[in-house]
């Protein structure tokens, strides 16, 4: 065993300690000496994906479904660059991800080298932290390296919690016959840690968090309040939604849940959900509602919400605006945030909850009224036809998913469909959505990712381009244990620009925008050896949906709709949802 080999072994023994037993392996030679260690050590998952933005964008899914960090191993070269996008994400989305990039040695940079580029820092500012560590030399110590993944860890998890590379070089020769060095002299420095079983330095988790003096000012702020509104943005899968919930109910406001929040799935006490609003959407679209119903408190749990109109109304509405997320970064895209605080956000519910009395606010009614009138119109559209469309089937997969599954967004439409139309449920899901920076990029693969996390069944419900950008990534969902069911909305092209001002530049819509492709994906599913189906009617979807479900297999169902009847059927259920509101509540 060579030098390399024993960093190597090192390397991953203290991942392992440190609680980083995934590991997401591109084939490649450099990272022979690491890949080899990996499994070698039996406590180490592996999984293998030939392309690294997928494997990258799996490691994502897991971790947002663990809140723990899987570990990538890549080859020199552009293998590490294929990282990119799934580092801005999970930078964006404050999701842990640990990078083991491997490197030629520091002799061979900048000399033309075959697959040899500059991964140092190569992913700048979006690394929470980055370490070039030297090529394994006996002259440095094993206490050196093992601090140095130790503190990797500790970073990647935060807080705030993100990606995090070690750049990792190696000499050749990567394998080394089996020889009869000893290694007891150069490992006596870690002798103390070869007997325990626990990483070199164990840090102390770290919890930020408002002190009494800043409760004592939000609770006088939120006290004065007359029109008080609660907002739930993303929430980590794994996130405790009770204390959110409660607070609600225990200062009697409504609270606008976002999709991606998982606060409208979740098996607690009526009086404790009765003020939850889904379908907001529908009718914040209306400038009158938005004027007419205005907050002067916004306390606003989480990240960005995905409605446009939501975030319209808390930008007109000029209030006092209290944003409370798990992270330092600004969370301001509108610049309107008076205060702003870090910290667990069921932690904060709770501090809250044992400090604030009951304030009405005079929106309560209001929401609760117009999401009754919202859910009425929906429930009628619904059940006017058989006809299949793309929001009937991304409702349906939410009232017929089973208890506890994973459900995973695509971007684009899907996530807007979910947001606009799935109705609160008591079953509870596990919700994932790559809303950091809002791609369509790794979309299979994150939700591979998700459902390995969870170990549990999942459904993706992603858009063609979204299916097409990341094909390769289906070899993925024949690798995990949980059964994946893709429901793949096909609309031949980007559907979402239907819904925007750029469609009436009808010269160049179709080609430049919404580019069609004419591809149906059957025999993708063929390829990849998953089964497939492909229904062309609403009850038909249910039937094949539901028998996936049990069946506990991975299934592709296409369903095929068109964008111009979908922007039809949207509009309809926007007029009606507008006429039920002006006559109900404007008008009173």
């Amino acid at each position: 065993m060579g030098i390399g080999h024993l960093w190597s072994r090192l390397i991953i023994e203290e991942l392992v300690r440190c609680g980083v037993t995934t590991i997401c392996i591109s084939p490649g030679s450099r990272s022979t000496p690491l890949v080899v260690a990996a499994v070698e050590n039996s406590r180490t998952g592996a999984i293998v994906h030939t392309d690294e933005r997928g494997a990258a964008f799996y490691a994502m899914g897991y971790a947002k479904a663990t809140g723990r960090p899987a570990a990538l191993i890549c080859t020199s070269g552009t293998a590490v660059a294929n990282y990119f996008p799934a580092v801005i994400e999970a930078a964006q989305s404050a999701v842990p991800l640990l990078i083991l990039s491997c490197d030629r040695p520091a002799e061979l940079r900048d000399a033309r080298s075959p697959q040899t580029i500059d991964q140092v820092n190569i992913f700048g500012d979006y690394l929470r932290w980055h370490f070039d560590l030297p090529a394994p030399d006996t002259a440095v110590s094993p206490a050196f390296l093992l601090t140095t993944i130790d503190q990797a860890v500790y970073r990647a998890v935060g807080p705030p919690p993100g990606p995090v590379q070690i750049n990792c070089q190696f000499r050749e020769p990567l394998i080394c016959a089996p020889g009869k060095e000893r290694w007891d002299d150069y490992l006596s420095p870690a002798d103390a840690w070869g007997k325990t079983g626990r990483p070199f330095t164990t840090y102390a988790e770290s919890q930020s968090g408002p002190s009494a003096k800043d409760i004592d000012r939000i609770v006088e702020t939120i006290s004065g309040a007359k029109n008080g509104l609660l907002v739930a943005g993303q929430l980590p899968a794994e996130t405790d939604k009770e204390p959110i919930t409660k607070l609600a109910s225990q200062l009697g406001w409504p609270l606008l849940a976002d999709i991606n929040s998982g606060i409208r799935f979740a098996r607690q006490a009526p009086e404790d959900t009765g003020n939850v609003i889904a379908h907001y959407d529908l009718y914040l679209r209306m400038q009158e509602f938005r004027t007419k119903f205005s907050p002067d408190l916004i306390l606003h749990i989480g990240g960005v919400p995905v409605s446009k109109f939501l975030n319209q109304y808390i930008e007109q509405s000029r209030a006092e605006y209290i944003v409370v997320n798990n992270h330092p970064f600004r969370q301001d895209p509108m610049f309107l945030v008076t205060q702003r605080i870090e910290t667990n956000p069921p932690r904060f519910a709770r501090q809250l909850s044992q400090r604030i009395q009951k304030i009405p606010s005079g929106l309560t009614d209001i929401f609760c009224r117009a999401d009754e009138i919202a859910r009425t119109v929906i429930n009628d559209s619904a059940s006017a036809t058989d006809d299949i469309s793309e929001w009937e089937v991304s409702r349906a997969v939410f009232k017929h998913s089973a208890e506890g599954a994973g459900i995973y967004l695509g971007n684009s439409l899907p996530v807007r469909h979910a947001d606009a139309f799935a109705a609160c449920s008591d079953k509870v899901f596990a919700i994932g959505c790559n809303r950091g920076a809002n791609g369509i990029d790794g979309t299979i693969a994150s939700a591979a990712g998700f459902a390995a996390g969870l170990n549990r069944p999942t459904t993706l419900l992603a858009g063609d381009l979204a299916v097409l950008h990341d094909i390769n990534s289906l070899a993925l969902i024949k690798k995990i244990g949980p059964p994946v069911t893709i429901v793949l909305l096909n609309n031949d092209g980007g559907g979402i620009f239907s819904f925007l001002p750029v469609a009436k530049l009808t010269e160049y819509f179709e080609t430049y925008f919404a580019t069609p492709h004419g591809l149906k994906f059957k025999h993708a599913a063929e390829l990849f050896e998953i089964a497939y189906e492909n229904p062309h009617s609403l009850p038909a979807f249910k039937k094949v949906y539901r028998e996936s479900i049990e069946s506990e297999s991975s299934t592709i169902i296409e369903v095929c709709a068109d964008r111009g009847r979908n922007l039809v059927e949207h509009e309809t259920i926007w007029e009606r949802v507008r006429e039920k509101i002006e006559t109900q509540l404007l008008s009173v």
